[in-house]
């Protein structure tokens, strides 16, 4: 899929293992103060090398213009996307904590973190995933994101229009993913595109579930 971009144009591909040092160096520089972030590139990367390597059933897109990536969307059924990682890297994140202890009492990153722990203490035990109940058969966006210095020209739309038509072709009938409560542009970004809040338990005071309806609806 190819869209304007500029005086270029934005393509719409597969994202593989191949672009993963491209996608941590866009991720740090699209979410500079998120805890993943100030884990440090290793820590990105394996986040993301997870992602594309756990038992999900995955769609990974990537956007570029000229051949460098410009954006990327992980979406789809995740299987542990968290917990999954957590174990998966449970020593690393431990080296992790030790090295940046204050981590543990800042922002959303706590909940990796303290994840990391439990799964120190007690191996045996499941890690919960995130509270949310999602609609069911939907497909879950994990992330979007968007080279700071390319924003605001379609990237996002292009990503989200590509993922809905895949989550389409695979026969889901909606789409959710979380922003920030207080991500007022965020959120309008998604108004645009179509989305809505969903009253859900499972609902907290840091993030919003959002959902599109897919069926019926056609590009």
């Amino acid at each position: 899929m190819t869209q304007p971009f500029g005086e270029g144009s934005v393509e719409v591909s597969d994202l593989t293992e191949d672009d993963l040092g491209a996608v941590t160096a866009l991720h740090i520089a699209a979410f500079p103060q998120s805890e993943l972030s100030r884990l440090g590139d290793e820590a990105v990367w394996r986040h993301y090398r997870w992602q594309l390597r756990g038992p999900h059933d995955l769609t990974a897109l990537a956007a570029r213009t000229d051949g460098e990536l410009v954006g990327f969307l992980l979406g789809g059924v995740f299987r542990g996307s968290t917990a999954g990682f957590v174990k998966s890297e449970k020593w690393f994140l431990a080296g992790q904590v030790l090295r940046h202890p204050t981590l543990v009492f800042r922002g959303n990153g706590r909940r990796i973190l303290v994840l990391a722990g439990r799964m120190l203490a007690r191996p045996r035990r499941a890690v919960p995933e995130a509270p949310w109940r999602v609609p069911t058969h939907s497909f879950g966006v994990l992330v979007v994101a968007v080279d700071p210095t390319a924003q605001r020209l379609g990237i996002g739309a292009s990503l989200l229009t590509t993922a809905e038509q895949r989550a389409r072709d695979l026969g889901f009938e909606r789409m959710h993913l979380t922003v920030r409560q207080g991500d007022v542009e965020a959120q309008a970004f998604y108004s645009r595109l179509g989305w809505r809040r969903l009253d859900v338990a499972g609902d907290d005071a840091s993030q919003r579930l959002i959902g599109k309806e897919l069926v019926g609806q056609r590009d």
